[in-house]
């Protein structure tokens, strides 16, 4: 083996991120609930940030106090015992206790949840007589539910697995459905739809009989098909179907866990004299600047090096922050400003108007990178006149026209709606037909599965399944 030294010369080109730079991208990709986590996170570490909310709260306090905080040692200024001032000293985290009494919480914005659930479920069936095996049991059975509320495997798979008799789960089921949805742990939606109609008042023949013997032409709608095999006419069998059509195909949907979300929108946009002007919304944020008394207390901490090397290194952290949230504030209120100059037919006249927009194209109109505008939109949502929509639905692909115009992406879905709400329900419209109605009154030219891909992003079933006898 031989061992020798070389030299090469090599050029290549490297993105060198600052700390500066990262956290900035970090701080603009976050939403408004996650800006407001990530403050509290650092105003509880970082002694050099303090809140305005805080600062007028506390204004009184500081000011009766004056002297003695003049005379403050570094230990007493922080509030700091001594395994705590080793630990400052040696570099560890520092501790801040936030003393606002009106913190923003977004879960005061949300309505405290009903009982319910199949948490309600269980507490329904513990204060009947029932014993704990079979309440045991019924536990596992809601355990098993999918999505909709069924039992697709049925029973015995699940008796099998627990070792007991089939009939044992049977009569957990029944409880089940005693004290929830008649339909509750169902195999299939066919037997979901004859469970409700035998626990429906009256009798129910037609539409038990639809269910039971012609299923599957009922789910393809062919009415007249299923009103000569029962021999009855047509209008009966409409009549079998309003029936079927107030059951519910997701027995579990009244029983799920609230999981409703507050939206907070970040962009609020209105009309003012003929214009349409973009704010930020400030709700719950507070405005932060660096505090004064850490800073004094910088200037006792001359004397001890490591002391004073560890209060800089937070004094340019909390510097940092603040620069990444004036800069997330400044790109957001770009970016928005530019979308909406370039959306106006659509915040006047709703998404029939929405024109093709790329990110390139805001990216470009406010000079900076495309990923910046990716990042400043996610999660975002603008208050608008057509009401609260995320940012990112802004931002479509689009469609030239025969006539020299182009149309978004969401205009044309919206043209196809309009079109099929006013065809002959009688007679639907095939998507060829589609296709022909937008080439000739509208001059656009799109492919017919494209007309089926919009449809079914729409939930519009297809011509035949649209047909009304």
């Amino acid at each position: 083996m031989r061992l020798e030294y070389t030299q090469n010369l090599r050029l290549e080109q490297r993105l060198v991120q600052s700390p500066q730079m990262i956290q900035a991208m970090q701080v603009l990709q976050l939403t408004t609930p996650e800006l407001l986590d990530r403050i509290d996170a650092e105003l509880e570490d970082n002694p050099f940030l303090e809140s305005g909310t805080e600062q007028e709260e506390l204004a009184g306090d500081e000011l009766e106090n004056e002297p003695d905080r003049e005379e403050a040692s570094l230990e007493e200024a922080f509030d700091l015992d001594e395994p705590l001032l080793e630990a400052f000293r040696g570099e560890g985290p520092v501790g801040r206790a936030s003393n606002s009494e009106e913190e923003f919480d977004a879960l005061q914005q949300v309505a405290a949840p009903e009982s319910g659930g199949t948490d309600g479920i269980m507490s329904e069936l513990r204060i009947r007589d029932i014993d704990a095996e079979e309440i045991e049991h019924a536990g596992l059975l809601l355990a098993q539910l999918d999505e909709r509320g069924f039992l697709p495997q049925g029973l015995q798979p699940m008796a099998n697995m627990i070792d007991v008799p089939v009939e044992e789960l049977e009569e957990a089921l029944e409880d089940l459905r005693e004290v929830s949805h008649p339909s509750l742990g169902a195999i299939d939606l066919r037997e979901c739809y004859l469970l409700q109609l035998e626990a429906l008042p009256g009798a129910h023949e037609l539409a038990e009989a639809v269910v039971q013997t012609h299923f599957e032409e009922l789910l393809t709608n062919k009415l007249p098909q299923i009103a000569d095999s029962l021999e009855v006419d047509l209008a009966e069998v409409r009549q079998a179907i309003e029936v079927l059509a107030d059951l519910d195909s997701r027995p579990i949907s009244g029983f799920g866990d609230d999981t409703g979300a507050l939206i907070l929108p970040d962009v609020i946009v209105h009309e003012k004299n003929g214009k349409y002007e973009v704010v930020l919304t400030r709700e719950g944020l507070p405005e932060l600047r660096l505090s004064k008394a850490a800073r004094d207390m910088l200037e006792k901490a001359k004397g001890d090096k490591r002391m004073h090397s560890f209060l800089m290194k937070k004094l340019e952290r909390a510097r940092w922050f603040l620069d990444a949230v004036n800069h997330r504030r400044e790109s957001l209120l770009r970016i928005s400003t530019a979308i909406v100059d370039r959306q106006r037919d659509f915040l006047d006249h709703g998404p029939e108007k929405m024109r093709p927009l790329k990110m390139q194209e805001i990216a470009d109109s406010v000079g900076v990178h495309i990923s910046t505008v990716s990042r400043a939109i996610r999660g975002k949502f603008g208050q608008t006149p057509q009401g609260i929509l995320p940012l990112k639905a802004f931002f479509s692909g689009g469609q030239r026209t025969s006539r020299g115009g182009q149309r978004s992406r969401v205009a044309i879905q919206e043209r196809i709606k309009a079109i099929v709400d006013a065809e002959d329900s009688s007679s639907p419209l095939s998507d060829e037909e589609i296709v022909r109605i937008l080439r000739e009154r509208d001059g656009i030219k799109v492919a017919r599965r494209t007309i089926t891909k919009y449809r079914k992003a729409l939930g519009i079933p297809a011509s035949t399944m649209r047909r009304s006898y």
